[in-house]
């Protein structure tokens, strides 16, 4: 009987023959297929990772919003001559002002500001737009960008250049001036024409105190818009003289007003007449002088004359001792051209009554009269009560 060494070592020797035991070739080749593969996998992955990073940061660096920001940073350099430049149109400027005014116009706005810019909401895809805004959402001017065909960029992606740029200027002065039509009036030393006036120039309504003999100017109404600096407004009257030219904030207008001046010598002889004809008008009133006593002070037919000489109050006035005209006065005077001047002349009347204290009592005068030169010499045109 075969002990049990014997059987292993027969059936040892049977699997020899069999071929168990071997390593065979096809093994061996799927194992080195297997390596091979996982690496063109490994290299595949890092190079597709390579690829996708490139892509990704390509295609990051093709967005039009970093050509918009581009030109945002000369926004935030102040660079107004790059803005100067580029604006797809300039603004407007009026035959005031000059371009270095809009300039500094634009200087005001960009200086000490910080700027940032958002797509617009009229951005598509082919045609892309973005707004510059201050730091407080105020916006300033539109980026349109077009396509630059002149950069090719990999994986065809869109390169982007500044297409159209809008700044969003606007001119907020504008100036109203009020004048006698006789005047000129300048704004920035250009005069304004006619084709500046608001309306007609209207009549005066005091032409009512001097007509026939002479004519009050009347009021011109100027407006000029469009100025992008507050303008300096002058002014030069009749004579050609520079006069006063009055600025009301709360009217947001000037005003230029007839001159309260003229020539001294002629002031003076004028104020004199002035005074002799109100201490003549309050005697003739409180019938101290006679009927004829004004008429000399009147052109010949005045209707104004006619109407003292009518009124009733005169022969009503009470009874009364001496009279004596003191404190004779100049409270203002206006001139319209050298042919009309206006006077508030004031006198008093010392008049001793012929009952109660024995002081005389003061009866003031106080006449608004318009003088007219007729022929070089000074008459009476109107009084305004």
């Amino acid at each position: 009987m075969k002990s049990a060494n014997d059987k292993a070592t027969k059936a040892e020797s049977q699997n020899k023959k069999n071929g168990k035991g071997k390593v065979k070739p096809f093994l061996v080749f799927l194992i080195c297929w297997l390596v091979i593969l996982a690496g063109l996998i490994a290299w595949f992955l890092l190079r597709f990772n390579d690829f996708a990073a490139n892509y990704e940061a390509q295609y990051q660096a093709s967005l039009p919003f970093h050509t918009a920001e581009d030109v945002t940073k000369h926004f935030n350099d102040h660079d107004i001559d790059y803005i100067w430049n580029n604006m797809a149109s300039k603004p407007e400027v009026t035959g005031f002002e000059d371009e270095e005014v809009v300039k500094d116009y634009i200087t005001s706005l960009v200086a000490d500001k910080t700027f940032i810019c958002s797509e617009a909401e009229s951005s598509t895809d082919s045609d892309p737009e973005f707004y510059v805004k201050t730091s407080d959402g105020l916006i300033v001017a539109k980026i349109s960008l077009a396509e630059d065909k002149s950069k090719t960029l990999p994986y065809g992606f869109t390169a982007w250049k500044e297409g159209r740029l809008e700044f969003y200027t606007a001119a907020v002065y504008e100036v109203n001036v009020s004048a006698p039509e006789s005047y000129r009036v300048f704004v920035n030393g250009k005069e304004l024409n006619k084709t500046f006036l608001t309306e007609d120039v209207k009549e005066s309504e005091l032409n009512q105190y001097v007509t026939p003999y002479a004519t009050i100017p009347g009021i011109a109404n100027y407006q000029v818009t469009g100025l992008y600096k507050k303008p300096e407004v002058t002014a030069k009257d009749y004579k050609g003289n520079d006069c006063e030219c009055v600025y009301d904030e709360k009217t947001d207008s000037y005003k230029v007003g007839f001159i309260k001046d003229f020539d001294e010598a002629e002031k003076e002889e004028l104020s004199k007449y002035a005074i002799k004809f109100a201490s003549t008008f309050a005697n003739f009133i409180s019938q101290d002088a006679g009927d004829y006593a004004l008429d000399k002070y009147f052109p010949s037919g005045s209707k104004q004359l006619a109407y003292i000489k009518r009124n009733s109050s005169r022969e009503l006035y009470t009874n009364h001792g001496k009279v004596e005209i003191k404190n004779g006065a100049i409270k203002d005077i206006t001139v319209y051209s050298d042919d009309v001047v206006y006077m508030e002349v004031y006198v008093e009347q010392y008049m001793q009554m012929y009952f109660g204290s024995k002081e005389p009592e003061i009866i003031p005068t106080d006449a608004h009269v318009y003088f007219v030169k007729i022929k070089g010499k000074w008459y009476v045109g109107g009084i305004q009560y």
